[in-house]
């Protein structure tokens, strides 16, 4: 019985240690992109520079950037804000969003999100000449501000 217990109390050991291995490795590969890397270049017809936001309602991690997003678009040059809501319109969101920057709603799939390659929410992106990304990300930290003259 001793034996028994003390050669499953190895193995368990044994596959603790292989479970904290694989989460560091885990840990430190890079988060999926969620939407085209810079240097990609979309054919979106847009003033540059432009910073692009994507939102989708129910999303909370875009509740929670959402306010960053708005306080960037007021500091922005008119006109260079683009959000795009996808999904069922969010009257909270949208209302959010209105007179800061240009706001567009449409559904999962639509012609916007598909341009950019949007895979998950939220996700933001700043265009430069000749439609090129020019920093993208899910977390606005990563992309320059804009800021009016």
């Amino acid at each position: 019985m001793i034996v028994a217990v003390a050669v499953l109390s190895l193995l368990c050991l044994g596959n603790l240690l292989l479970t904290l291995g694989l989460a560091r490795r885990i840990n430190e590969q890079e988060p999926p992109a969620v939407l085209l890397p810079p240097g990609s270049v979309v054919d979106v017809a847009l003033e540059p520079p432009t910073l692009v936001g994507f939102f989708s309602p129910g999303c909370g991690p875009c509740q929670e950037r959402l306010p960053d997003f708005v306080a960037r678009a007021r500091r922005a040059p008119a006109g260079r804000t683009l959000a795009v809501v996808v999904g069922d319109a969010a009257d909270t969101m949208v209302a959010s969003l209105t007179g800061v920057a240009s706001v567009v709603v449409e559904p999962r799939g639509g012609t916007l999100a598909t341009a950019f390659g949007v895979r998950g929410f939220p996700a933001f992106a700043l265009v430069g000449e000749h439609g090129r990304i020019e920093a993208s990300g899910s977390d606005l930290a990563s992309i320059p501000q804009l800021v009016a003259a």
